[in-house]
């Protein structure tokens, strides 16, 4: 199976997002008859709105920043207090 995302083409994700937005479907249902996964469906979906929305990529953009920036801060804490432990031993 393929990683890159490009395994179904961009008609058939459009068909997809369509028969949920524009004609009502469930995602499920719309997922079961495609023989596609309902996650598959709703990521097409976002990916669409973003498209649609710029301010909401935006957004999104951002909240993935900072959580990044947060993961990095609780690293750098994490190596503050190796390197003070690692001064404590060195001095013993």
């Amino acid at each position: 199976m393929s990683s890159n995302g490009n395994r179904y083409n961009s008609e058939f994700k459009a068909d997809a997002v369509r028969l949920v937005t524009k004609e009502g479907r469930s995602v499920r249902s719309v997922a079961k008859d495609l023989g596609i996964s309902d996650q598959a469906v709703r990521n097409w979906i976002n990916k669409d709105n973003r498209k649609h929305d710029p301010e909401k990529s935006r957004i999104d953009e951002l909240k993935e920043k900072q959580k990044r920036i947060d993961d990095l801060e609780d690293s750098v804490d994490i190596l503050k207090k190796a390197a003070a432990l690692f001064v404590q031993d060195n001095r013993k």
